[in-house]
């Protein structure tokens, strides 16, 4: 079957599409339509003002609407409210990490920025958060294509670019100097929107299993899910769950020096964050050994990444006073930098292989922290391997899955579902195998 598809002409649009193809099978055939929109012409016009119009689809709506194409494929954040008469979305896909980041030249960061150093953004919303962070940062606009904007920046006339974190993701760039910026992210950003003409009940029927606004209880199930992560407790699935965990948690000594330090200071401290399960029990188990009582949590900040985190917390005894919906440090971070945090004293366990992102956010804010590597995590050695083949999906749970997959199995075997637990986990997912 023959899709024909319209969208933007860019490297960003092409691999949107690519990313689109890769969630059917052979079957299906787009055909693509590249066009330049009014927003892709005009760069001098500004989008500081400009909200929910339809200025990077109008073109595009136009051969959708006159027949020449049968959906239209857009960055669902770009889509204008309402959507033209005669069209419908079909499709608004569950999408990348929606965070903004903040580049650098490589070996620069926030804080060696001088004071006045120029800040590429498009939005009031973006510059708002530069500013909390360095208020003497002046935030100008720049246009155009991904590739264009980051030119400006190598090239001297910027100092840093505010770039959406997905967009990143699917050129492939993640490999650039950047900060996850904190606050507010814009509505649907990351996520896909596929639209049809209104009627076109064949391409609704076709994209529905993409959809993620709503439950679709005539999509078929598939038969067999391979669960690689530590507690499939969580993962509610009709499927057959085989659990292959491929990692191993293994806590340091906690009678090394730097562990001690940390722990000496418990009582000091006035929050602390837990970004994961495993980090919660290592956490409570050091605790233990250092003979304290849960009683020294109380009174203290107990912060948790998702219920699954806060979860783990409060059946070892701990009153959790926040959860983070976003499962991510991300998400810590958006909620912590609306909070004053002047006199906090905040430990933070981790693994050795935990994303830097938090600790640098308190780094930068200037807010006193402790950082503590409590557990290593490896790829096991199975001593019998589950026969692919027969999968039909495959939960990652964390990127030190994907690592121990790829270790372990080599390549993923092509017409398999894959189901990355979280934006991070997609984003490794993407960076360690080719779709």
């Amino acid at each position: 079957m023959i899709i024909t598809v319209g969208l933007r002409d860019s490297k960003l649009s092409r691999k949107q599409l690519d990313e689109l193809i890769h969630l059917f099978s052979s079957e299906y055939e787009f055909q693509p339509t590249y066009l330049q929109t009014i927003g892709d012409r005009q760069l001098d016009v500004s989008l500081r003002n400009m909200d929910k119009t339809d200025f990077f689809t109008r073109d595009i709506d136009a051969i959708q609407l006159a027949g020449k194409v049968r959906i239209s494929l857009h960055s669902a954040k770009d889509l204008p409210e309402p959507l033209p008469k005669g069209l419908m979305m079909v499709a608004l896909t569950k999408g990348q990490d929606p965070s903004d980041s903040l580049v650098f030249r490589e070996g620069e960061n926030l804080e060696t920025l001088p004071s006045g150093a120029l800040v590429g953004s498009s939005s009031p919303r973006r510059d708002k958060i530069v500013q909390t962070l360095r208020p003497d940062l002046l935030c100008v606009e720049v246009r155009g294509t991904i590739e264009k904007r980051l030119e400006k920046l190598f090239q001297g006339e910027i100092d840093a670019l505010v770039v959406a974190e997905a967009a990143l993701i699917r050129l492939e760039l993640t490999y650039l100097n950047r900060i996850s910026l904190p606050g507010p992210v814009a509505p649907l950003q990351g996520q896909l929107a596929v639209l049809a003409r209104e009627g076109d009940h064949e391409m609704a029927k076709l994209f529905a299993s993409l959809d993620s606004r709503r439950h679709n209880p005539g999509k078929k199930m598939a038969e067999t899910t391979l669960y690689l992560g530590l507690d499939p407790s969580n993962f509610k699935t009709e499927n057959t769950l085989i659990h292959c965990p491929i990692i191993q948690i293994f806590p340091r000594d906690f009678n090394l020096p730097q562990i001690q330090y940390v722990f000496d200071d418990i009582p000091k401290y006035t929050h602390f964050i837990f970004t994961s399960k495993v980090g919660v029990n290592v956490f409570f188990d050091c605790l233990a050994h250092y003979q304290y009582g849960i009683d020294i949590l109380e009174g203290k900040e107990i912060i948790a990444i998702g219920e699954s985190t806060a979860k783990a917390a409060r059946a070892r005894g701990a009153h959790v006073t926040q959860v983070a919906k976003e499962e991510t440090q991300e998400g810590i971070i958006r909620m912590l930098a609306v909070q004053n945090l002047d006199h906090a004293f905040v430990f933070l366990p981790c693994s050795a292989l935990s994303r830097p992102d938090l600790a640098h956010f308190l780094m930068i804010k200037r807010i006193r922290h402790q950082l503590c590597k409590l557990y290593d995590t490896r790829a096991v050695e199975l001593k019998k391997r589950p026969a692919l083949e027969e999968i039909d999906e495959i939960v990652f749970t964390s990127p030190s899955t994907v690592d121990a997959f790829k270790k372990i199995f080599g390549e993923i075997p092509k017409n398999k579902k894959l189901i990355p637990i979280g934006p991070i986990t997609q984003s490794k997912l993407n960076s360690v195998f080719t779709f």
